[in-house]
């Protein structure tokens, strides 16, 4: 899977991931910062994970925290959104 169907997937369905078209068109070629500042938390979150950077998911941490006025830890992140890696066969376009 490619960095933006990964960061607009929506659930998975067996081995298949769902993904929203029209997220992906919207996310397409964003960086974590452009996603950060739309106040797009899950997919920047998929995004660190996506690229395994625990630097990434620290300012995803830290932008949340500053939003919300909350005290997350970066590792808390990946549970706050639902986000993990996994491996899938196929990609459902929706």
């Amino acid at each position: 899977m490619q960095l933006d169907d990964f960061i607009s997937a929506i659930g998975y369905d067996g081995d298949s991931a769902i993904i929203d078209k029209l997220r992906k068109s919207k996310n397409k070629g964003k960086t974590i910062s452009n996603l950060l500042d739309e106040g797009s938390f899950r997919a920047a979150t998929a995004y660190a994970v996506f690229s395994d950077s625990e630097e990434n998911l620290q300012l995803v941490a830290d932008r949340y925290n500053q939003i919300s006025g909350s005290n997350y830890k970066k590792e808390q992140m990946v549970k706050l959104f639902g986000v993990s890696k996994i491996t899938v066969k196929k990609q459902i376009f929706l």
